[in-house]
């Protein structure tokens, strides 16, 4: 290309997605590419995700749309679903197999100065939140999920390389750094072996202003009672808020999902939780019509559901993974019964959230600002709740907040 090449990214997925696209993003910048909507753009660099049937749908209408609209252009394809798309739609991709190779691979593509070899990624170009990608892979291979052959075994980032890149991220401006890996409650270090509590120790000393923030976290993996004591501990250092993907409240489900935990034994975790962080942030991920599901595991799930103050919910209708065990199961349940769960779960998430953020009213909370969206300052607390506040709340720097109303998107105050 003559020209500087005009490259816009899409995004699907979770955090790890989000957090590797965007390192990506600003080394391509940093190497002249101009970052554009995917409208301007003449490249397209899709990171796909496979965790559900739609979200490969969703990549693949979005990858023809765009090379339908820019019959010139170029596509680069990477992330879970890069071998699960049709071949011939991409110039180049990249399975998660190939990833190290990403940066250095586009570059040749676009004609960019190349990358060495191993080359560290720059930090999101975000004025106050950073991520920090400190493992990946996942070996637990539940019966739905085919993230496992699609990252591979779990692997670490160095615990010394971590805590350089968290003093780095500070010193550059950034006010939180978010945590993320694959399956993070899998990090081991490769040197000494120290589990995720020894590293988030180890962060919360970290010189430099700022507050780390964990990812979603599979419960009953690590020593989780070990991390909500260091979040009580640490002075609002690691934030007060968890994100636990538990799936059912059923004892008959979770042993077909593959889970390491029964419902008692996830019920002992989030009594730790609030016992320690009584006003934590709560979040969950929650699946409807596993095969199998009877009505009697649907209401486990939704009693566990609204027994405990979650913040937030994220509630996913069963989709059928090929190649995964559950894909298979004897009693698939039919697509609108799967749908009547999946709204039935959200109905009560929606009443769990309200009654959830009613006890935060009058009670003060850190934010960190970080845009003006329709007259207000918004920003996120420690608990990972939305704050509006007034506009003249300085940006990038840690306030004191105290809701005194809740709305449908957060809280005003």
């Amino acid at each position: 290309m003559s020209e500087a090449p005009r490259v816009a990214f899409a995004v699907y997925g979770c955090r790890l997605n989000q957090a590797e696209a965007e390192a990506w993003r600003t080394a391509l910048a940093r190497r002249g590419a101009r970052v554009a909507e995917p409208a301007e753009a003449d490249v397209l660099c899709l990171h796909s995700c496979a965790v559900t049937a739609a979200a490969v749908r969703e990549a693949l209408r979005a990858l023809r749309a765009w090379r339908a609209a820019h019959p010139r252009g170029r596509v680069v394809v990477s992330g879970c679903a890069a071998t699960l798309l049709p071949p011939g739609l991409a110039d180049l991709a990249l399975p998660h197999a190939e990833k190290a190779r990403w940066l250095r691979a586009v570059c040749a593509l676009l004609g960019l100065p190349g990358a060495e070899a191993g080359e560290a990624a720059a930090p999101p170009p975000r004025r106050t939140r950073a991520a920090l990608i400190a493992q990946d892979g996942c070996d637990r291979f539940c019966a739905y999920c085919i993230v496992p052959r699609m990252r591979g075994a779990p692997t670490s980032v160095p615990m010394g390389a971590l805590l350089r890149a968290a003093a780095e991220r500070f010193a550059q401006g950034f006010r939180e750094i978010v945590l993320t890996g694959c399956n993070l409650a899998l990090y081991r270090d490769p040197d000494t072996g120290a589990a995720l509590p020894e590293l988030l120790a180890r962060l919360c000393d970290v010189p430099g202003e700022g507050r780390f923030r964990l990812g979603s976290l599979e419960p009953c993996v690590t020593d989780d009672a070990a991390l909500f004591r260091l979040a009580a501990g640490s002075g609002g250092r690691l934030c007060a808020f968890f994100h636990l993907p538990i799936q059912s409240g059923s004892d008959a489900l979770l042993a077909r999902m593959g889970r390491p935990y029964g419902a008692a034994r996830i019920r002992a975790t989030l009594d730790a939780l609030c016992g320690a962080l009584p006003f934590c942030g709560l979040g969950a991920d929650w699946i409807a019509g596993l095969p199998g599901e009877t009505e009697a595991d649907a209401e486990a799930t939704r009693r566990l559901l609204a027994d405990y103050p979650f913040t937030g919910a994220h509630v996913f209708p069963y989709s059928k993974r090929p190649g995964t065990p559950a894909a298979a199961f004897p009693g698939q349940v039919p697509s609108e019964r799967i749908a009547a769960r999946a709204a039935a779960l959200r109905a009560v998430a929606a009443e769990t959230r309200r009654l959830a953020l009613r006890r935060f009213l009058g009670r003060e909370l850190c934010v960190i600002p970080e845009r003006t969206r329709t007259g207000r300052c918004e920003g996120w607390s420690a608990e990972y709740l939305r704050c509006r506040l007034p506009e003249s709340a300085p940006r990038g720097v840690p306030t004191a907040f105290v809701p005194t109303a809740i709305l449908p998107d957060g809280t005003l105050g």
